[in-house]
């Protein structure tokens, strides 16, 4: 079976598959098509996403970790979470370390005794953070108004130490995180569009392949050196013309 006999106008929301049918011009054949498209091109990007994401959340981690002088399997979490912290975080960073302890002790085998409950490992908190934790302690924090001197991330955590997480960028990153927050900012949009299954057709999606390689380039040269040989994006790209398009006019917006 072809992807435009799939009865995918019935399978989705109308608001989700309209924007489809918008791009094809009403052609019902092609807005099938390039909705299975869009999956074979967000499967593509997962590998990468997934080598990358896990990547720069373990670099991080290691600062944190060594800045605080404590070992990975004891984390960080214990001094963030303490009412005399080191590591100052907003009351939304600490919510999610909070949340990450939660579900890790709701998953945890019940045996009766709630003092038998195991006590989360720093890896068991890392693993439960999102890609938003991560980019977010590469943001600002407060810089301005109330509490602005602990929770300023600039200050307090990239300056001092967080910006050795990325030791191959290219450029005065202890002062100017622009490019490495920017940088990573659309990496997490693109992560987060693929998985929730949102359209990325549009998007650019070669400064989108760069983009992940570079991020890999400044926490590893292997790793980047690995994707850039390896990443899918290319290949389904190419193949565009014949899976979609069949011979009728491109998609402006596909790049």
């Amino acid at each position: 079976m072809e992807a435009h006999h799939l009865p995918l106008a019935d399978l989705m929301s109308p608001a989700r598959y309209a924007k489809y049918e918008a791009a094809a011009q009403g052609d019902a054949a092609r807005a099938a098509r390039l909705y299975v498209w869009n999956c074979r091109l967000a499967a593509a990007y997962w590998p990468s996403i997934s080598l990358v994401e896990v990547a720069v959340r373990n670099a991080i981690d290691v600062q944190l970790c060594t800045h605080l002088n404590v070992s990975r399997d004891h984390g960080w979490h214990h001094d963030a979470l303490s009412e005399r912290p080191r590591l100052h975080l907003t009351q939304k960073e600490r919510d999610k370390v909070k949340k990450s302890i939660e579900f890790f002790e709701r998953n945890q085998p019940s045996t009766g005794a709630e003092h038998d409950l195991a006590e989360p490992t720093g890896g068991d908190v890392v693993s439960g953070l999102s890609l938003g934790f991560w980019v977010a302690l590469v943001g600002e924090g407060v810089p301005r108004g109330e509490g602005r001197h602990l929770y300023d991330y600039f200050q307090r955590l990239w300056r001092p130490f967080l910006h050795q997480a990325f030791p191959l960028f290219q450029g005065p990153a202890q002062n100017k995180p622009g490019p490495i927050r920017g940088a990573l900012r659309e990496f997490e949009l693109l992560r987060n569009r693929i998985a929730h299954h949102e359209p990325i057709y549009m998007l650019n999606h070669r400064h989108h392949r760069d983009n992940i390689i570079a991020i890999a380039g400044w926490l590893n040269a292997d790793l980047a050196e690995y994707l850039r040989h390896t990443e899918q994006v290319s290949d389904v790209l190419a193949d565009y013309a014949r899976f979609v398009r069949a011979n009728a006019a491109p998609l402006a917006a596909v790049q």
